[in-house]
């Protein structure tokens, strides 16, 4: 007797809202979120520069993932909710 197995599963699609676009960013706190893969922190602290030649940032407020392949800690998002006003997160192998 031959037993296959399949690896498929339920695919569970979860729809949600965009959040709506700033006009500027002149006088924002921006959040950078870093996912800690190779380059993440490169791509957002250039980021980071660029943004604030172009805008009048307010702050910016910088955390770190220890993990990449785990979610950010409740408490660092939560940090970001409260002390943000527009938040980036990138991947950057």
């Amino acid at each position: 007797m031959l037993r296959v197995l399949t690896p498929v599963g339920k695919v569970v699609k979860t729809s949600f809202d965009l959040a709506r676009r700033v006009p500027t960013l002149d006088g924002l706190v921006l959040g950078l979120l870093d996912n800690n893969k190779w380059n993440a922190q490169r791509l957002l602290r250039q980021m980071e520069v660029e943004l604030k030649q172009r805008f009048a940032l307010k702050e910016v407020v910088y955390l770190r993932k220890p993990y990449f392949s785990r979610p950010a800690f409740p408490e660092m998002i939560e940090q970001l909710t409260l002390g943000a006003d527009v938040v980036v997160t990138a991947l950057a192998d």
